[in-house]
């Protein structure tokens, strides 16, 4: 034996393969066709190791699938009559051996495993080699990352196709829908997802439901943040207490640290302003209270990851690991316009590249199969108009983020706008009798109107849309459902 020939013997052995499983699969399908509905979807001709095998296979699927005649020898001879596998003295001998030795097969669906199996060793090695070179080649930080970044994205397709495929019957989606219907029902219209702990919006929404990407767009210090950590630690808390409702939650917080999440949450629980905790104005009370609640927070399964300015891959592989690693069964983003796209800035307007980050979150929640919930910036055209009431059109950059998301909600707090009109005048320049009046008017309105939030529901792919009220409170940034005023 040559050098040559020795050494592809030896690749041949060394790569993950097995020719007998192939031939038998074949073989079975050949002699019975309705054997293919049971791997349908979940074997493609490219999981084959041998060519010829591959190409037998989609001749095969073809046959069945738009011919309507048998998948037998001699029709998929035929089909395969164009191609460098038409030779008489090797094809229709080889398919008929196949054929003959049917009865060997076993079971079709193990084979089919072994099949796929062996198909993603041999991808995985390949990955291996390819990665080796680019590692080699990654000469800067960006670089690296971008290498780390590509690796973590291919692993996870490969895990992905290790599983069954996409294609389902109608009947297990069916089974699902009537599941999901009965367990509504038995929630007598009450939550069926992950509870946010705002019983009017839990009421609306029935929960944030799975794969679903929420959108909640106000402009700056409607308190966005405040409601996203809200959330996070009512969903924790619930899930802490045994209730089915609840969930561990993954927080990537694009514009804060970790430290102010967990002080601005530290001060929710504890009710004592945050500025006095920034500032170190703590009365010994205050440090009882919130010695005693840094012990119950620390046992919420809340996961936060900090990293500015991440990537829309960079958040996908946190998102996977924290799933994998601490189940999570929601996950909050703080904020859109602060990620970034796959491709690069200087090649997309504004407009493409938020479309392109909405995509990708609304895939995350797809992949991950968990709502997850994002923050967005409005464009200051709201600040122009006499009605600052939030609208779909107002999504800053908006690009696709309406098609994408299954529920757009909007932050409103009249008495902040309320208090700018106070600030452009005051009792000492108000220069009539009405004009005190007037002011005194809008005194009342704002403490009529102290705390009060609407969150707008403008879009709600799956149910209704309505208004929310909530209550506000700035000292301890947190929201709470408007019955409790």
């Amino acid at each position: 034996m040559s050098a040559a020939k020795a050494a592809h013997v030896v690749a041949l052995k060394a790569t993950p393969h097995s020719v007998a499983a192939e031939q038998a699969l074949l073989g079975a399908l050949m002699v019975n066709n309705r054997c293919y509905d049971e791997i349908a979807g979940q074997l493609t001709p490219e999981h084959f190791y041998i060519p010829l095998h591959a190409a037998v296979f989609e001749a095969i699927e073809r046959i069945i699938n738009t011919s309507g005649v048998e998948a037998n020898p001699i029709n998929i001879a035929q089909q395969l009559k164009s191609t460098t596998f038409n030779a008489q003295n090797d094809l229709y001998p080889h398919l008929s051996s196949m054929f003959e030795n049917a009865g060997l097969a076993g079971d079709i669906k193990s084979l089919a495993q072994v099949i796929q199996t062996t198909s993603i060793q041999r991808q995985l090695m390949g990955l291996s080699d390819s990665l080796k070179v680019e590692a080699e080649n990654a000469d800067t930080r960006e670089r690296t990352q971008e290498v780390i970044e590509r690796a973590g994205d291919a692993l996870y397709r490969l895990t992905s196709s290790s599983t069954a495929g996409t294609m389902r019957p109608l009947r297990d989606s069916l089974r699902e829908m009537y599941a999901q219907a009965e367990l509504a029902k038995r929630a007598g219209g009450g939550i069926i997802g992950i509870g946010s702990g705002l019983v009017d919006l839990d009421k609306l929404l029935g929960g944030f439901q799975r794969s679903d990407l929420v959108i909640l767009g106000a402009r700056p210090s409607m308190g966005k943040t405040s409601l996203l950590l809200n959330i996070a630690h009512n969903a924790a808390k619930a899930l802490v207490e045994g209730k089915p409702h609840g969930a561990a939650v993954g927080v990537l917080s694009l514009e804060m640290s970790s430290r102010q999440l967990v002080q601005r949450m530290a001060a929710g629980a504890a009710g004592i302003d945050g500025q006095r905790i920034a500032s170190g104005q703590l009365t010994d009370a205050d440090i009882s209270r919130l010695a005693a609640v840094t012990g119950e927070l620390a046992d919420l399964p809340i996961h936060v990851d900090d990293k500015a300015g991440m990537s829309v891959q960079e958040m996908r592989a946190r998102a996977r690991q924290m799933k994998r690693q601490y189940g999570i069964g929601l996950l909050v983003v703080d904020y859109l316009q602060l990620a970034t796209s796959p491709s690069k800035r200087s090649e997309l307007s504004k407009v493409q590249e938020v479309s392109d980050i909405s995509m990708g979150l609304k895939q995350i929640a797809r992949d991950l199969d968990i709502p997850v919930l994002v923050a967005s910036q409005l464009s200051r055209s709201v600040e122009s108009r006499e009605n600052k009431r939030p609208t779909l059109s107002d999504l800053r950059e908006s690009g696709s983020i309406e098609q994408d998301a299954d529920v757009v909600a909007f932050l409103y707090r009249p008495e902040y706008y309320l208090r700018q009109q106070l600030g452009a005048g005051s009792e000492s320049t108000a220069a009539s009798d009405s004009e005190r009046r007037k002011l005194m008017e809008l005194q009342d309105q704002i403490e009529k109107l102290k705390g009060v939030t609407e969150l707008i529901i403008a879009k709600h792919r799956n149910g209704p849309t309505d208004t929310v009220r909530l209550l506000f409170q700035p000292q301890t940034t947190t929201f709470h459902a408007y019955a409790a005023r």
